[in-house]
């Protein structure tokens, strides 16, 4: 017998004891006496039976209720140890997460600090092709300005040899009378008129060769252009693939990010699953809203 049952049963043998009334009167009859002793002990003992019935329900029940607490209790048991191994597994997610998120930030700063250098390469090379442009624009005004003048110099050199030619004709014709004279001049015209024709030549071969030198100097300075038009589309392209594997580890760490938010939003709901045995267990919460993420502007750099 159970100690529960063991107990009320002792209370009731008290109760039965001290509400005991005795019938046995001598001014009763003794049929009477007998048939209400009769009647007291049918009572006592269908209240007694009943008492039992009761007890054996409330002992069933009680059972029942036990056994139920223990089946609760094992599942609690269960489920605390499936949360501390799920907080367990979370937890060495999250340092998994946190060392690839300082290796991408560490990489993420040498991408930003390269990107920095080439912009400023960049800015560099657009300097120095502007300035180029601006030599070339000066180079051929310049040259424009020298080839001016040289068609001036060549108009005026044909005019001086027209003027000179005109003069000699008529110093031939005016001294044709005297014959002497008139070859004599005409020589001196002559020889003039060579050693015109001789400075001339010479003059347009200095020309020439000037204007061969000029030709030469542009052909450099177009070529140079070139040059730094290829270096800017070179340099301009490499920044176009660091700005896309910068893109490419931002929607990485974005990505991590809500793998690491998906895996803290579950904990919790399989550790409140029991609701005999709440189990608090303290939770690391990773704040990723003061990692120094690069903010795009409209152009995308």
């Amino acid at each position: 017998m159970s100690a529960p049952a063991k107990a009320l049963r002792e209370f009731w043998i008290e109760v039965r004891d001290r509400t005991r009334v005795d019938v046995g009167q001598p001014d009763l009859p003794p049929e009477v006496a007998t048939a209400a002793g009769e009647l007291a002990a049918t009572l006592w003992r269908l209240s007694t039976d009943a008492a039992n019935r009761g007890l054996d329900v409330f002992r069933q029940d009680a059972e029942r209720d036990i056994e139920l607490a223990r089946e609760e209790a094992c599942r609690a048991d269960s489920a605390r140890a499936a949360a501390l191994l799920a907080i367990d597994e979370a937890a060495a997610i999250t340092a998994t997460d946190r060392q690839r998120i300082a290796g991408l930030e560490e990489r993420l700063v040498e991408q930003q600090t390269a990107n920095a250098m080439l912009r400023e390469q960049l800015t560099t090379a657009r300097s120095e092709s502007s300035a180029a442009a601006t030599a070339l624009a000066d180079a051929r005004r310049d040259f424009a300005g020298e080839l001016e003048k040289l068609r001036h110099a060549l108009t005026q050199n044909e005019q001086r040899l027209a003027a000179a030619e005109r003069r000699a004709l008529l110093e031939i014709e005016s001294e044709r009378a005297a014959a002497t004279r008139a070859r004599k001049d005409f020589q001196a015209a002559n020889e003039r008129l060579l050693e015109i024709d001789a400075a001339h030549r010479a003059e347009r071969d200095s020309l020439r060769d000037s204007l061969a030198s000029l030709k030469t100097e542009l052909a450099a300075t177009v070529r140079d252009s070139a040059s730094v038009q290829e270096q800017l589309a070179t340099k301009e392209a490499l920044l176009t693939n660091q700005i896309s594997a910068t893109e490419s580890l931002r929607q990485r760490l974005e990505t991590l990010s809500k793998r690491l938010e998906t895996g803290r939003s579950a904990t919790p709901r399989s550790a409140l699953r029991p609701q005999v045995v709440p189990v608090r267990r303290a939770r690391r919460h990773v704040d990723l809203s003061k990692l120094p993420f690069p903010k795009r502007n409209a152009s995308g750099q």
